[in-house]
């Protein structure tokens, strides 16, 4: 089996309030790998609120998909070490790194299909279920947006929830106690509490993390 094609596109999600008071939309950069056999596969990444969609999508096209041309698609290891040292000058991160995930994907898209088995089966199976966590807060948010997206994230039994917002007392007052995760917010909770200071991008749970 031999690649024959990449194509590529950008998608705008619009987001739904209260998150899209901070991010009115998110932009998917979509890639779609033909074979000469006739399996597809399909891989896309996230830019968040959409900043540097295009330049994700252009890196793509011209620097990463030539690398691809020709090649057994079933080979994603090797493919994948092939496209992450074509580029050392950009330092393999950012832009290049969101364009190589999104054709990665779309390689263990084609070996699931062509195995006749979900990827998670594939590698081995150790669990059907993954970890997931809710995620908002942002600063734009009213009083009332931040605790109804707690409600209803604790409506759904969701174990997790990472925010950026600075209103800790709504947030002791909203999330059940043995839901906590301190270190999910961004900002800094009461030394009597804990002086740990983290980013939103990182959260703290006795559960994993989500796989990405």
């Amino acid at each position: 089996m031999k690649i024959t094609a990449i194509d590529s596109a950008v998608l705008r999600i619009p987001n739904r309030k209260p998150i899209a008071l901070d991010f009115p939309h998110h932009s998917l950069v979509v890639a779609h790998v033909r074979t000469d056999e006739g399996l597809t596969g399909l891989g896309y990444t996230l830019a968040f609120g959409g900043g540097g969609a295009e330049s994700i999508q252009t890196y793509l096209d011209t620097r990463l998909a030539p690398l691809l041309m020709g090649q057994d698609p079933t080979l994603v290891e090797r493919l994948w070490e092939r496209m992450y040292r074509a580029d050392r000058g950009i330092k393999r991160q950012g832009v290049a790194a969101y364009a190589l995930s999104a054709l990665d994907i779309a390689l263990w898209d084609i070996v699931g299909k062509a195995a006749g088995l979900p990827l998670y089966k594939l590698w081995g199976g150790v669990t059907d279920r993954v970890a997931a966590y809710g995620s908002g807060g942002w600063p734009s948010y009213s009083l009332g947006d931040l605790i109804g997206e707690a409600q209803a994230y604790v409506a759904r039994g969701w174990k997790t929830w990472t925010w950026s917002g600075t209103r800790s007392r709504c947030w002791r007052t909203t999330w059940p106690p043995a839901r906590r995760s301190p270190a999910a917010s961004t900002s800094r909770w009461p030394p009597a509490r804990t002086t740990t200071r983290a980013s939103s991008s990182v959260t703290s749970s006795s559960e994993a993390p989500p796989a990405t």
